[in-house]
């Protein structure tokens, strides 16, 4: 198991770049890596929600690791661990298991919703027990049914040593909290924010790095909001998370953010805009974005 990962900074969602027959683009992959090692980028994370990793074949997902993993750079790869059920989940956990992957970071079921603590527990021992890496657990409540992992869930997993943190999609400030007050009795828990409208506010309030999309399109200016926020730099952080919003809502109301993020670095000559169906590529954007 990698004892020596340590969930932090500035980690990239990696979205996953694929041709026209929703094949995984090689080259693409290779480039998008480079990129992220020349901007700083502290981690990378395959098979996330912008990787659209429960939408591509286990081949895809399998080709995807094995080619990222089997490139020079070293940066610490983490792998999403997404599906329907508890087994099925374990089954994909046996598939995408590799001695360099950092951690998992591991989502509530996302059809056969986990309802009560039991049911997450369940859930998340399942999985962790055939792991050989460290577990994160992914909190993402729109694919959850509208459910945030219960925080009861997250105390006793703490307590049993059982993940070194959680990715906190929800935007949710008051749930944030929570967390760090997990984290302030378990100081090696780490807690990262994955939501873009959240990010200067939950840095202010102490996790320990961001998740985001957006990092995908602008690495330098993530690595920069963390440090703005470190160093007590609030006119800058401001300028910079207006500046992440504002990119953003230059797309037309509707466009997936997959499509945002491919779209953008599409124009930066990085990799195709297309997307797993039924999601449409968007083309409204161009360079002027990138």
């Amino acid at each position: 198991m990698n004892k020596h990962f340590i969930l932090q900074g500035s980690i990239v969602p990696l979205i996953t770049p694929l041709d026209k027959h929703e094949e995984l683009d090689v080259a693409a992959v290779e480039k998008l890596v480079h990129f992220h090692v020349s901007k700083g980028t502290n981690a990378i994370f395959l098979l996330g929600t912008c990787g659209e990793g429960p939408s591509l074949t286990d081949a895809v997902k399998v080709q995807l690791i094995d080619t990222v993993l089997g490139m020079e750079e070293k940066l610490p790869v983490i792998v999403g661990l997404a599906e329907t059920a508890t087994k099925r989940t374990v089954e994909l956990a046996g598939k995408l298991q590799r001695e360099r992957i950092a951690a998992y970071v591991l989502l509530p079921p996302v059809f056969q919703f986990a309802g009560t603590v039991e049911e997450h527990l369940l859930h998340i021992r399942s999985v962790q027990k055939v792991l050989k890496s460290p577990l994160i657990l992914y909190n993402l409540p729109k694919k959850n049914g509208g459910q945030l992992i219960p925080i009861e869930v997250v105390r006793i997993l703490v307590e049993e040593n059982l993940i070194i943190g959680i990715k906190d999609s929800s935007g949710d400030l008051d749930y944030i909290k929570k967390l760090l007050q997990i984290k302030e009795a378990y100081p090696s828990f780490r807690v990262m924010n994955g939501e873009l409208r959240t990010a200067m506010d939950a840095l202010k309030m102490g996790v320990d790095g961001l998740v985001m999309s957006y990092t995908n399109v602008d690495p330098v200016e993530c690595l920069e909001l963390i440090q703005a926020v470190r160093l007590g730099e609030s006119e800058r952080a401001h300028e910079l998370q207006k500046e992440f919003l504002d990119r953003w809502s230059a797309f037309p109301p509707g466009v997936s953010f997959i499509a945002k993020v491919k779209s953008i670095l599409n124009a930066k000559g990085l990799c195709q805009n297309y997307c797993c169906m039924p999601t449409i590529s968007s083309t409204k954007v161009g360079k002027e974005q990138a």
